[in-house]
């Protein structure tokens, strides 16, 4: 079981799918990474990281096209403007949340796609009093930083599961419109990531309260992209394979012995990347 992130360059397989979903050739992305560096520096307001790697992670999303690619950084910095408190967040300031409360994590393993699997717990191991939605929605940003490092992520993409198992009241009131509205805004305009699927699961009754919450701020793409399973399994397999899942969700991989807690050492491994990241936005 490893807890590294795979850092190396896409295999010819993942290639390919870049090439037929992403229109990636050498040629395409040469010639894009210099047309985006010639933007950057023309946009006197942005102040990104132009080294290759940093803006290929922008492009792919962007299927290459250049105007979107610097669309969608703009879009970060103005996300990271509005919300200023969490645009230096470093995993050391998540350190008690990430080891102590296991409320997102990351599998070790990619669904039958190559797409990276997150798991966040929102149900009834969730105290909001110890780990506000604020908390999560940090440990989820800069989970996703270290995605973007990917580049077989950035290619694949990756799938979200909610699981609401034992949601109550208590964790219905720890949400609210705003830190709904910042995720999914998050998701749908400012992260270099493309969000393959989000699958609920195990969710009872009340979390009608919860999509009723989050349903105003979700557009048609990714509406499209958000399936409810309840506690059928069987309907989540038609998305993720089984034998791509733990046993906590029908699958035939062992049941989940590991958490955040364990991805925590690969996060502040990786934490000069992450300053580099943090360095983006407006000027």
């Amino acid at each position: 079981m490893s807890f590294e992130l795979d850092v190396g360059p896409p295999s010819a397989e993942v290639l390919e799918v870049a090439r037929q979903e992403l229109r990636e050739t050498p040629e395409v992305r040469a010639a894009a990474i210099l047309e985006l560096r010639k933007l950057l520096q023309a946009a006197t307001d942005l102040s990104f990281p132009d080294d290759d790697d940093f803006l290929v992670a922008f492009l792919r999303p962007s299927h290459f096209y250049v105007d979107s690619a610097l669309k969608l950084m703009r879009n970060l910095a103005e996300f990271l403007k509005t919300h200023s408190d969490i645009k230096n967040v470093l995993p050391v300031d998540l350190k008690d949340e990430i080891c102590n409360y296991n409320l997102v994590t990351v599998l070790t393993n990619r669904d039958q796609r190559g797409r990276r699997m997150v798991v966040v717990h929102m149900g009834e191991i969730w105290d909001p009093k110890a780990v506000s939605e604020d908390k999560i929605f940090a440990i989820l940003y800069t989970i996703h930083k270290l995605a973007v490092m990917e580049q077989t992520t950035q290619i694949n993409g990756a799938v979200v599961l909610y699981d609401f198992e034992g949601l109550g009241m208590k964790q219905v009131k720890g949400m609210s419109p705003g830190g709904t509205k910042r995720l999914l805004s998050f998701i749908q305009e400012a992260a270099p990531l493309r969000i393959k699927g989000v699958h609920f699961v195990k969710e009872p009754m009340l979390f009608n309260m919860v999509w009723a919450l989050m349903k105003p701020f979700v557009n048609d793409k990714l509406k499209k992209r958000m399936y409810f399973h309840g506690s059928d399994m069987k309907k989540l397999h038609a998305h993720v394979n089984a034998d791509c899942l733990p046993a906590n969700y029908g699958g035939t991989l062992p049941a989940l012995n590991y958490g955040s807690k364990d991805w925590y050492p690969t996060m502040e491994k990786h934490s000069d990347f992450i300053k580099k990241f943090n360095s983006a936005g407006f000027k």
